[in-house]
């Protein structure tokens, strides 16, 4: 289905990592050395297909990969240009957000992370200037880094807080050394520099992490959060405080979080019955070959939108972007 009402679109919950194209990651990967897992590359274009039977943590392991890919000054500016001109070309995105940790891209220290940053503020603005797009880069934290690490990765988003970065994120999968206290103050920091916050919650896991996320940090947005629905006391504090879900609908089918477009459907049935603001998100847009053009089409052909609900959800996205006029 094509709907030609589908146009100026935003995408504030876009990763780096899932953005590059296939062909581009495999010639900057020999263009710099980078050992492959295949060194045909049709099996290495089918590698990075999404498995069905890959679990949510296997997940994480082709970003890790990815990442690697991407650890130089020149292959983070090529992937930031190009994860933003594909998605002009491909979905009329107008205004994007895309997230990514500059310590998952200096090679353990090889190279500065300002440099690293620097170099991903130039893609965006080369990527501006010839396609009409507003664009911003959050700072991914890691819940795998200690305290000291995700500090240093908030302080450097601050620092180039004028120059394009917009806000200050964490992700990664989950790990028993990760407490949210420890990312209270960097956080705070953040926000107190009119950095945007945006925390990754609710995709799976506890809903207790939700509150916990709430209480403690107190963000603007919530990257998924889907799981709020199973709290009616849950969904009014989002609604209290403000706070919009970043919703990312084949992201969470792909990686069975979700088990089908029904139950999709109930999940955004049930935030709008509680008037908990959200917008539709890509996530992932190359290795779940979508975007948020696509996104939208597949949200009405499966009857779960309207049009207006469309119009509503790009609202709250320009609503509650943290890029500013």
């Amino acid at each position: 289905m094509s709907l030609p009402y589908l146009f100026d679109l935003v995408d504030l919950h876009c990763h780096l990592s899932t953005s590059v194209t296939t062909h581009l990651l495999w010639e900057m990967a020999h263009q710099r050395g980078i050992k492959l897992p295949h060194k045909d590359y049709w099996k290495f274009l089918e590698s990075t297909k999404l498995d069905p039977k890959n679990s949510y943590h296997s997940y994480h392991d082709y970003y890790d990969l990815v990442q690697k890919v991407q650890s130089s000054p020149d292959a983070i500016e090529n992937s930031v240009y190009e994860a933003i001109s594909l998605s002009y070309r491909k979905a009329n995105i107008t205004q994007q957000e895309i997230r990514f940790n500059p310590m998952r891209r200096n090679m353990e220290g090889l190279y500065d992370l300002d440099r690293i940053i620097f170099s991903a503020l130039v893609g965006m603005k080369k990527a501006s200037m010839i396609y009409p797009v507003k664009t911003g880069l959050i700072i991914e934290m890691d819940r795998r880094f200690d305290e000291k690490l995700n500090a240093i990765i908030a302080n450097k988003a601050i620092e180039f807080r004028n120059e394009g970065v917009v806000g200050l994120d964490i992700s990664g999968p989950a790990v028993p050394s990760f407490k949210m206290s420890d990312i209270v103050k960097p956080v705070e920091k953040a926000k107190s520099f009119g950095l945007g916050i945006t925390i990754h919650t609710g995709e799976e896991g506890e809903i207790s992490e939700m509150w916990e996320v709430l209480e403690k940090l107190s963000p603007n947005r919530l990257g998924h959060g889907i799981m709020c629905i199973k709290d009616e006391k849950l969904m009014a504090e989002i609604v209290k405080r403000g706070i919009s879900l970043e919703v990312c609908p084949s992201s969470n089918l792909s990686l069975k979080l979700v088990k089908n477009w029904q139950e999709v459907g109930k999940i955004l049935n049930t935030l709008k019955q509680n008037g908990v603001p959200f917008n539709i998100n890509s996530d992932a847009p190359v290795i779940l070959n979508t975007n948020v053009k696509n996104e939208y089409e597949k949200l009405i052909e499966n009857e779960i939108f309207t049009l207006e609900d469309v119009k509503k959800s790009i609202k709250t996205a320009r609503k509650h972007s943290f890029i500013k006029d």
